[in-house]
Order: structure tokens, then sequence, then C-alpha cells
């Protein structure tokens, strides 16, 4: 059974997914005029993606872009190679940078220059968030490392060690917040206001930034516990504010 529609009522993120967390296998055929992108998935992931004599992840990363065009949605169709090692939510969001990047050209173009475009509209929201976590970690001696992810598990902004892989830190994250609000709910404890997970060699906290993201800091395991609080839940504060 094919699944069409326009990508101006479902985007090709919110695609790509849908079909990662069913787990099934598909082939997603995207249309733009003359264009044309198919995307395979296989057990959770996008293993291959074709556009013209591109593909992995590249092909991925244009399509990402597009925000008029028709798709196709087939299951059962195996995938004709595996060009994509990539996690899924690191293509999502590598993607949607990509995009990013894009329409502020477009607005540079338009404006004449980028200094211009940077004097009427100030600093880019991505601008604000990142300036604000770098803020933490050069004052704070306890945090490590701090990121910003979206209900749905996907990386919003982060300051991370390289060891340390963000795509998992924003699945992980959005699944311990989830867990731990269902929690405290049953046990009749009120509102969540944080987690703190502490293992042998640091600590993660986890707390809501408003609405509709979720704050993450990493710390040593020898740290002021209250001190990091205080000072993560004041960034925490400013990263809703800046989100809105």
């Amino acid at each position: 059974m094919a699944l069409k529609g326009n990508l101006t009522d479902l985007n090709v993120a919110d695609l790509i997914q849908l079909n990662c967390q069913s787990g099934v296998r598909a082939e997603l055929i995207a249309q733009r005029e003359t264009e044309h992108i198919a995307l395979y998935f296989d057990a959770g992931q996008v293993v291959h993606a074709i556009a013209g004599e591109i593909q992995g992840a590249e092909a991925v990363y244009a399509l990402l872009t597009w925000e008029t065009g028709t798709f196709e949605m087939k299951q059962d169709v195996a995938p004709p190679a595996h060009t994509i090692s990539l996690p899924w939510s690191a293509l999502v969001m590598e993607g949607l940078r990509r995009l990013d990047e894009e329409r502020e050209a477009k607005n540079v173009s338009l404006l004449g220059s980028r200094k211009e475009q940077v004097e009427m509209a100030g600093e880019t929201r991505r601008d604000r968030l990142a300036k604000v976590l770098r803020d933490l970690l050069d004052s704070s001696g306890d945090v490590s490392g701090v990121a910003v992810v979206s209900m749905d598990g996907l990386i919003m902004a982060s300051d991370l060690p390289a060891t340390v892989d963000q795509a998992r830190v924003g699945a992980v994250a959005a699944a311990i917040l989830s867990l731990s609000g269902r929690s405290v709910g049953q046990l009749k404890r009120g509102a969540l206001q944080q987690t703190l997970i502490q293992g042998g060699e640091g600590n993660i906290i986890i707390l809501h930034a408003g609405p509709n993201a979720v704050f993450v800091a990493l710390t040593g395991s020898s740290v002021n516990l209250g001190m990091v609080f205080l000072e993560v839940r004041e960034c925490a504060a400013a990263v809703a504010e800046i989100l809105g």
C-alpha cells in the first residue's frame, strides 16, 4: 500500500521520523517539478538515498531543504544499496541546519549584505542559544557539557565533549524525561521539576526548558550539586525565554 501526499502538509523531517520510529522497510520518493529524490528505510534507519548522481547522506540533506513538492511512500521495498551509516536523527539535524542556512542566505540576498541583516534582525535564535550554553560552560567549573533537546529527541543546540554522541544524548534525554514525568505522576508527586542520574564517572541533569524543549547538563562525579542545580536552572530559564 502506498501513501501519497504533499510536503507542505507533511514535511520531510516528519516523514523520516515516522518511518524510522516504526522500523518498517520502505521507499520514499519525493518529486518537485523535474527533480526527484528517493530515500530507503530499513530497521529504523535511513540506509540509502539517491538524488540524480548524488547518493548517501548528501541526498538526504538535499531533500530536507525541500519545503514544497509531493511524495509517495511504499512499504516493503528493499533498499538497492546501503550508503548511509549515520543515525536518522543526526541526518535530520544536519539537514535542518542546512535549511536554516539556505533561508538565511536568501535573507542576506534580499537585504543586500549580512551586516545589514544582523543590524536589522539582531542575533538569530540559534546564535542566542549557543551563547547561553557557552556562557554556562565558561562560568561553571562543574558543568562539562550541555544540550537543548526538542521533546521528540532532536538536538536544537549543544556544546558537548567530543567523546559524546549528541544524537544519542537527544534520544536518551527525551526518553528519560518522559519516563520520569510518568513516574512522578503515578506516585502523585506533582509536576516533574528535574531528573538527576548519578553514575560512577559523573552526573546527568535533565529538566524542562519551557514547554517544547529539554535541557541536559553533564558534570563530573565530584561536584557541588547545589551550585550546579542553581546554574543549570538559570540557564534552562534563559533557554526557555529564547524559545518563547
